[in-house]
């Protein structure tokens, strides 16, 4: 079998920290600014001050809001290393021609476009992209209101029944979803974050891959990830 290559461009090396940039961002700053609210609805909870109650759900809803933020802020970094990396690769692989405005206005399945032309793989491809796909439906929907019906079926647990009830009970879930009655579970966020980095190593074993001559220690470390690894990209010739 023959591994899938591309021709490595210097956006190759330019996002070789993308995935930890991502993980930083949800370990370091996420997380954090979460567990500071958690703690103050927590002492809300206990709190023996008459207004108390009032109190908590104000900030309970500030928790609701921040999550929404945050699952923006993660698509943003997204779709910003993407369209950084085909403009890297586009002046690469396609010089003198006129890439740069097609890649800063383009959508979201235009940008599947150009990445497919310029690196010969479709990111539907990724085992990652379904919920990179996802994600993207995410930023739509709290951007402009669309997708979110979309995103309703994929994550219905980002609308949940409050109080929950019994299937058939409860009032039905207005349609199409309120972007403004969306719950983002912590979980999700983390799910987002983890197909950001898996892309970002996936396409770093393709630029591995693709490197002409390899020196010992790459060539044995790809021995290795090759028998490891749940994902091996081949060449078309191999029926990829």
């Amino acid at each position: 079998m023959t591994p899938f290559r591309w021709k490595n461009c210097f956006a190759d090396v330019q996002s070789s920290k993308h995935d930890m940039t991502i993980e930083s961002y949800f370990q370091d700053v996420i997380l954090p600014a979460l567990a500071t609210l958690d703690a103050k609805i927590e002492e809300l909870e206990h709190s023996d001050w008459p207004g108390a109650v009032f109190a908590k759900a104000d900030m309970e809803e500030v928790r609701l809001e921040t999550m929404r933020a945050f699952g923006l802020s993660v698509q943003s970094i997204w779709e910003r290393q993407l369209r950084t990396y085909l403009l890297g690769c586009a002046r690469d692989l396609k010089p003198g021609e006129p890439f740069a405005t097609k890649i800063e206005k383009a959508n979201w399945k235009e940008l599947q476009k150009l990445f497919r032309g310029l690196r010969g793989i479709g990111l539907d491809a990724f085992p990652s992209f379904a919920v990179l796909d996802a994600l993207q439906h995410l930023g739509n929907a709290c951007r402009h209101g669309d997708s979110a019906a979309e995103l309703a079926q994929r994550y219905p647990d980002f609308w949940p029944v409050i109080p929950p009830m019994p299937p058939g009970f409860g009032a039905p879930a207005p349609s199409p979803p309120r972007v403004a009655q969306m719950r983002i579970p912590l979980q999700r966020v983390q799910e987002f974050v983890a197909a950001i980095a898996r892309f970002w190593r996936d396409a770093e074993y393709i630029y591995n891959e693709s490197i002409e001559r390899k020196d010992p220690g790459l060539e044995a470390r790809l021995v290795r990830e090759r028998a490891e690894r749940d994902w091996l990209p081949l060449a078309p010739a191999d029926g990829n």
